[in-house]
């Protein structure tokens, strides 16, 4: 049935195309550009206000000139001049549209020498409306979030900002905002831009069990600040002249510009944060200065956080049935005996407190130098920062025989109990072993982006774009190393009343230096670097009043490298003349770590500590112990071309397409190094029909792709694959195919009223699985108890969703609600990554079910509120025979709630008050599909006080 689908749905595309491509010779009339308002009668100063929201712009006037002045009702739908002609028409006064704005002023000739004040009008009704024009103004399904969104929306990065989009999810680190997710898809396959070029910046987790060191396409959004940003459009429905590559849609970033702003423009937020984990103060600056010259603007904007984060919780080794030998079992049944020895019992391993500590310091800056005449617009856009730190992370844990608590003829096991699926949730042993790790680690993103856009008007029909950008990040683990102590205790661990968070119980005096012995080290140094360079030229030429062409093409280089170099189980019982118990260490390399809310227990200065064993914390090369190596060479070359043919009408309007596009990508650490190449053919269709003036019906139909994973071109088995798998490198491997299908009904009922609703279908092909590799010439010899395997384009998926959004805004009121709910079906077959057969059919990758959020506001000239919660479901991040010990694994549903209070002094001074995660939300990741406890957290709550200067 499926097949059926997907080929009507190709079908339906193909003959679509051509239909609507006929259709474009067809007369046309001028697009409505009429808003519908309604504004209540009132002051004139209000009433203006209300105008500038409802069209999204500013005003400016003497306000001596509108305070004591009053205005009828006004409803109905009009333009900008339409409207200012009724609210002025008793009046002696008149007013002049500029680029954007309004000036008003008394009908007379103004003095030169008389002061007219500009009334910035950046309250929530005017994000709303300046985010709906430009999800508007786009010609295919999208949303957008506009600067004032960005900044006032609570939000510590720019992640956090976006997940008041319907069909946004992100993840979180640290109680930050990390990626982000479009439609419930894969990370990786959402295509990011920053200011019209393709961009990658990675930073990682300090959790093993989040992946740390992860490489992969998805933009870490937590590298940068929000507060250099004016504009985030999240295209859902993809448009031939558009950058392909994201199949589940591309958020487009867009830096601040000078000539967003007439004239002279500064301001300074100095804000400071307090985590009531932490216990201490963070510290945020930004700071933005403009100004402009006729046609010319320079602006120049920093933004700095220096904050301390606490992650605190507990976590497992994953479950395992074990066969338990070398313990004492006369304490219980002859069942349960018997049972812990046969291996029937499902054990959870290294049951661990833990907490994870950091220091953070976040810096962006932005440079643009703007040039803007009636034919030409030249922006020249630089963007540097970084994202660096001090990580710690201390656990405590069992780490016995096959990481259980038991020390092999020592431990006694004296109760036990199973659930009914066999897992033992509570078990008492005495004299278990005990264990500590101490881990210090430094990380740091660094980021640069230039790029030159130019826009030419070449006469009345032709235009012309090009762009021209470069792109670098590294990321650099210069050290991340540990030390491992270990003890003996009676120990109690239960699931019993808290299935995502044992309670795990120790009878000795954790904090005593005399009961831990020193074990042993590892030692580790990772970097990974990407590159972007990026060119592309557009040509757009108005047939007639009618009818647009535009063709263009692109070229894209991208590459990426990482190493990695690892020194571990150094056991210090193996150096001489070392200390060998914790108490042989000096003291000041001892303290207490007091951050868990469960246990305390010992921690240590692992970098200093482990000179005392002559190794070297900071040189892997230096230390005389074996090292691990691990190095991968990614590049890739992007060349695309595309025509797209636009017509208006009076009704509706249409957009028609088709790019082609070609790859070439070459794995320099997978021999042979034959470069993976392929070219596709990626035909588009985006309208509009506009039922009346408040209704607006879209539609898309479209095809695009995403390139294979970064782990795909350097495919390895896991820890656990059998030593008669082996691994291939196909250099056949093609991208992920999508078809997609989009409708959306879009409604205005009012100036800052609006309703939208949209469904979706993509049909996936070609999706990249693990299967057993066909023997050809030069393949790796194998027996018949051997394996060969690679990856290959075997599979097909689908998915499916809905999303249905509404801002309200009460009339004759300051309050209004922003709603959004997204609903997501996708299902894909995964594959045993050990033998390459087919498993089961599961949910999508990183595909919740549900998404919501919802906001209520209050919104006065002087003072506004927010308060907001935003529900993500249930969703697996892998599944299959990845391991041992699990056939997927996921995250649980979260709530987080925000508030924010912005107080305005007066135009130019304004008190700012941001609360985040006042829930203090538990992130709870589960293994395997009987949801067994994996990795659960918190964070903690933030607040920060700020006060805002604009001039």
């Amino acid at each position: 049935m499926l097949k059926h689908v997907c080929t009507l749905n190709k079908r339906i595309l193909v003959y679509f195309f051509i239909a609507v491509s006929c259709l474009t010779a067809m007369p046309s009339a001028a697009k409505n550009i009429h808003t519908f308002v309604y504004i209540p009668a009132g002051s004139l100063s209000d009433s203006l206000r209300e105008v500038a929201n409802a069209y999204a712009v500013s005003f400016s006037s003497n306000p001596s000139l509108i305070d004591d002045k009053t205005t009828s009702t006004l409803i109905g739908d009009h333009t900008l001049a339409q409207a200012l002609d009724y609210l002025l028409e008793d009046s002696e006064l008149t007013y002049k549209i500029q680029n954007d704005g309004f000036v008003i002023f008394p009908k007379k000739v103004v003095n030169d020498n008389e002061t007219l004040e500009e009334i910035t009008v950046k309250g929530i009704r005017y994000s709303l409306a300046r985010s709906r024009n430009l999800k508007h103004n786009n010609k295919t399904i999208s949303e957008a979030i506009s600067a004032q969104d960005i900044t006032d929306i609570p939000n510590t990065n720019l992640a956090e900002a976006l997940q008041y989009i319907p069909g946004v999810a992100i993840t979180r680190e640290a109680g930050e905002g990390r990626q982000v997710s479009i439609r419930g898809s894969y990370p990786d396959f959402s295509l990011v831009t920053l200011n019209g070029m393709p961009v990658l910046a990675n930073n990682d987790s300090p959790m093993d069990s989040r992946v740390q060191k992860q490489r992969d396409r998805s933009f870490d959004f937590n590298i940068l600040p929000a507060e250099l940003f004016k504009q985030i459009h999240v295209i859902k429905a993809y448009s031939a002249d558009k950058i392909a590559g994201g199949i589940s849609g591309t958020m487009a970033l867009k830096t601040i510009n000078p000539l967003d702003n007439e004239g002279f423009k500064f301001v300074i937020t100095p804000e400071l944060g307090y985590n009531d984990y932490t216990g201490t103060g963070a510290t945020r600056y930004s700071s933005l200065i403009s100004n402009t010259w006729n046609n010319w603007g320079v602006l120049a904007s920093v933004a700095y956080t220096n904050r301390e984060s606490l992650e605190q919780g507990a976590n497992t080794f994953r479950w395992r049935n074990i066969a338990i030998e070398g313990a004492d079992l006369s304490a219980l049944t002859q069942s349960q005996a018997q049972h812990l020895t046969q291996g029937d019992y499902i054990i959870p391993r290294g049951n661990r407190y833990s907490v994870w500590q950091a220091t953070q310091q976040r810096f962006g800056a932005n440079l643009s130098v703007e040039y803007k005449n009636e034919t030409t617009h030249v922006d020249f856009d630089m963007l540097s920062g970084f994202l660096k730190g001090d990580r710690h992370e201390y656990h405590l844990y069992p780490r016995g025989d096959q990481s259980t608590p038991i020390i092999i003829g020592l431990t006694t096991i004296k109760d036990i109990q199973a659930n009914k699926n066999n897992e033992l949730v509570y078990a008492r042993y005495e004299n278990a072993r005990v264990a500590t790790e101490s881990r210090a680690q430094k990380i740091k993103t660094a980021y640069q982006q230039g790029v030159l856009s130019l826009t030419q008007q070449v006469d009345q029909n032709w235009k012309i774009n090009a762009i021209l950008g470069n792109e670098r990040s590294k990321y650099d683990i210069p050290f991340s190393n540990k030390i491992y102590t270990q003890g003996v205790s009676d120990v109690t661990i239960d699931y019993r009343k808290t299935p995502f968070y044992a309670d795990i119980k120790y009878s000795e005096n954790l904090k005593n230096p005399t009961m831990w012995q020193m074990h042993h080290g590892d030692v580790e140094q990772y970097n990974s670097n990407s590159e972007y360079t990026f060119a592309k030229l557009d040509f757009q030429y108005d047939v007639n009043s009618l009818i647009t062409l535009q063709f263009g093409a692109d070229w894209t280089l991208f590459e990426n490298k990482m190493n990695n170099a690892q020194q571990n189980d150094i056991f210090f019982n193996e150096i001489p003349d070392t200390p060998q118990q914790l108490i042989d260490l000096p003291a000041s390399y001892v303290s207490s770590q007091n951050a868990h809310k469960k246990q305390q227990w010992l921690k240590i200065n692992t970098n200093e500590a482990l000179k005392l064993y002559g190794i070297d914390p900071f040189n892997v090369q230096a230390n005389n112990f074996l090292i691990t190596t691990k190095a991968e060479h990614i590049k890739e070359y992007s060349r695309g071309a595309y025509t797209l043919l636009s017509t208006e009408q009076e009704k509706w309007e249409a957009h028609i397409g088709v790019r082609y596009q070609s790859e070439s990508i070459t794995s320099y650490t997978q021999a042979p190094y034959s470069p993976i190449l392929y070219s596709l053919w990626l035909p588009t269709f985006n309208g509009s029909y506009f039922i009346n003036d408040n209704w607006r019906f879209r539609a898309g139909l479209s095809k695009n792709y995403s390139k294979p994973l970064l782990n795909s071109l350097n495919f390895d088995g896991s820890n656990d694959t059998p030593s008669s798998t082996k691994y291939i490198f196909n250099s056949n491997l093609k991208p992920y195919l999508s078809y997609n299908s989009d409708i959306s009904l879009e409604a205005d009922f009012s100036s800052h009223s609006s309703f939208n609703i949209s469904l979706f279908y993509k049909d996936l092909e070609d999706y990249i699985v693990t299967t057993q590799a066909p023997l050809f010439e030069g393949s790796p010899p194998t027996t018949s108890d051997s394996q060969l395997l690679w990856l290959s384009n075997a599979e097909t998926a689908y998915q499916w969703g809905a999303e249905v959004s509404l801002n309200y805004l009460i009339h004759n009121s300051d309050w209004g609600i922003n709603i959004q709910a997204a609903y997501n079906k996708g299902k894909v077959t995964y594959y045993d990554s050990n033998n390459g057969t087919a498993l089961f059919k599961k949910n999508l990758p990183f595909l919740s079910k549900i998404t919501a959020s919802s906001m209520i506001f209050y919104d006065h000239p002087k003072f506004n509120f927010k308060l907001g919660a935003i529900f993500r479901d249930k969703y697996l991040v892998r599944a299959g025979s990845l391991l041992l010990d699990e056939n997927e694994t996921g995250f649980m549903p979260t709530t987080y709630w925000d508030a924010s209070v912005n107080y305005y002094f007066s135009n130019y001074w304004k008190l700012k008050f941001s609360a985040f995660n006042l829930s203090n939300e538990q992130e709870r990741q589960y293994s395997n599909s009987t949801l067994r406890a994996y990795n659960s957290t918190t964070s903690g709550r933030t607040f920060y006080l700020g006060l805002s200067y604009q001039y």
